[in-house]
């Protein structure tokens, strides 16, 4: 074959695992047995939607408590009002001196400021009563539910109630070496690492299984900073999930598109290794002539594309070049395609 340079796509896998565009962790915020699950594993869940009922009873008496010294804590003060009202009558007609007075308004006083301490303490039972009641802090699906009914539960405890991930969009995290970051993310004229993103071609996502998600992502940021432990840095690609399919925790993997213009492009069969090199065969005069190359694998793993060693024109032999020795003499035509 009579070599010529085409335009190849190249495609670099990085294997990830999904996230959630929000995944939160469910933990209770009371203590308490755990009395009732609203909800099933996997479930579609809204914001706001009742997840989990843990024991009320509790809760319930202390607000009761609460309410209750409101109520003495009001009356506590309609009693020092009146009182304060009848000094000051008394004061008016020279019966009682202004000091009496100033105490009946300092108890008066005291009596509103108990009423706010009720208040205070009654609005903090009204909040450990609501807290009995777990609801879901955003849309998404719910993840294990590792607890079951009768289960003591507290805030302290390390493993929650469950995960809801919000899975409208999925998040997938790759790491690039430094050079693979120079590959893929050169600038042009000086462009920032923003505008080089926003150009990036979309990326495809290669499931668990082999198969090829049907919504293309993107490239969505990258990390500023090498880590120095793994010589690596972090991107993010984000993939549309308007169906579900897509579930956090999924393992799968990241195949970014890289085009190679004007490359030169060899089948396997026309390469032999010898010590761990690479060779072909070129036609010279007619003779076979060896050669070293150097090449990249393309994705069929059928076909090399050839970075040093054979230049577009070059003629090879294409296929069978185990079989073939050096300075053979060579009979042969070319097809127009290889012309």
């Amino acid at each position: 074959m009579k070599l010529q340079k085409e335009d190849v796509t190249l495609h670099y896998g990085y294997g990830t695992i999904l996230q959630g565009q929000q995944d939160v962790d469910i933990l209770p915020q009371v203590s308490g047995t755990l009395m009732e699950i609203k909800v099933k594993s996997g479930e579609k869940v809204r914001k706001g939607q009742t997840l989990f009922i843990i024991d009320q009873v509790p809760a319930q008496a202390e607000l009761r408590v609460a309410e209750a010294d409101v109520k003495v804590a009001k009356a506590s003060a309609a009693t020092a009002k009146m009182n304060l009202e009848s000094k000051k009558d008394l004061q008016s007609k020279g019966i009682i001196s202004s000091v009496q007075v100033k105490k009946a308004q300092n108890e008066y006083e005291t009596a509103l400021a108990s009423i706010e301490q009720a208040e205070a303490v009654r609005t903090n039972a009204l909040q450990v009563l609501s807290f009995t009641t777990v609801k879901a802090p955003c849309d998404g699906i719910v993840g294990d539910l590792p607890y079951r009914v009768g289960a003591l539960v507290s805030p302290n405890i390390t493993t929650p109630l469950t995960t809801v991930s919000d899975n409208r969009n999925i998040y997938a995290y790759i790491y690039l070496t430094e050079s693979e970051f120079l590959r893929f993310f050169e600038a042009d004229n000086g462009a920032s690492i923003e505008e080089i993103i926003k150009s990036l071609p979309q990326v495809e996502l290669k499931t668990s299984i082999g198969t090829i998600y049907s919504q293309k992502g993107r490239i969505e940021s990258l990390s500023g900073v090498i880590n120095r432990s793994t010589g690596t840095m972090m991107g993010r690609a984000i993939f549309p999930n308007p169906n579900g399919i897509l579930r956090s925790g999924g393992a799968g993997e990241v195949v970014f598109p890289f085009e190679v213009k004007d490359a030169i492009v060899i089948p396997q069969s026309a390469t032999y290794t010898l010590l761990d090199k690479t060779f072909a065969y070129k036609v010279v005069d007619n003779k076979t002539k060896s050669v070293a190359v150097s090449v990249v694998s393309t994705d069929d793993n059928q076909n090399f594309i050839v970075l040093d060693g054979l230049a577009e024109g070059d003629v090879i032999i294409a296929d069978g070049a185990a079989n073939v020795k050096e300075g053979e003499e060579v009979s042969y035509q070319l097809t127009l395609e290889n012309l």
